[in-house]
């Protein structure tokens, strides 16, 4: 199968940098974050502490995604949640997409069918409902922010979560057989798409 990007769901912390004529920071924009507690107890798991925000393994890929902000725990962990469905659908789609472009650059065809072929194509993969994330693990982190006389708690939640190859195939299929019946009628689109689909999956030698 075609080799997913990774997904980015990383939060960045950045202290607001003052009297920047001198290089210094003023105490009262001073952010000191402490960590009060874990969810589970201890230290971070190493599909947090590894940095990959994807991998695959076990006929699944896996993806990190992490929410914070949130005052209540179950809050924080919905949203990790919700906020990981919408970049492993978005980036699914992304890569269907980008690699049904490198399949059509090595064809030789007419620029106006190519693309047409991939404005059906594209239609039909936005179309697509992604299905099947599951959470393989949480990881929640109670932190006290300190930012000079203010203070606040929250949670920041790491989740791991899967979807099936067979799902991400699946997908592919639909796509192509959706754009199939779509073109039936234009034989050049048809010929060029059938033509794409080995390409795509590496069924043909694509340096002819």
């Amino acid at each position: 199968m075609k080799k997913l990007l990774a997904v980015s769901f990383s939060f960045m912390f950045f202290g607001l940098v003052g009297c920047a004529s001198k290089g210094k920071v003023s105490p009262a924009e001073q952010v000191k974050m402490t960590v009060l507690e874990t969810i589970p107890r201890g230290d971070q798991p190493k599909w947090v502490t590894s940095g990959k925000e994807y991998y695959a393994e076990d006929s699944k890929m896996f993806y990190v995604a992490v929410a914070e902000g949130f005052g209540n725990l179950e809050a924080s962990r919905r949203a990790s949640f919700a906020a990981a469905q919408t970049k492993v659908a978005e980036q699914i789609k992304n890569t269907i997409g980008v690699e049904f472009g490198r399949s059509l650059e090595t064809g030789m065809y007419e620029d106006t069918t190519g693309g047409y072929l991939k404005d059906v194509f594209m239609s039909n993969v936005n179309k697509i409902s992604v299905s099947g994330i599951a959470v393989e693990s949480t990881y929640t982190e109670k932190i006290h922010e300190q930012k000079g006389n203010d203070s606040r708690v929250y949670y920041r939640t790491y989740s791991l979560v899967s979807i099936p190859e067979a799902t991400y195939k699946n997908l592919v299929k639909k796509a192509f057989d959706d754009t199939s019946a779509q073109v039936s009628q234009n034989k050049s689109a048809k010929e060029l798409l059938n033509e794409a689909e080995k390409r795509f999956y590496n069924t043909i030698d694509t340096t002819k």
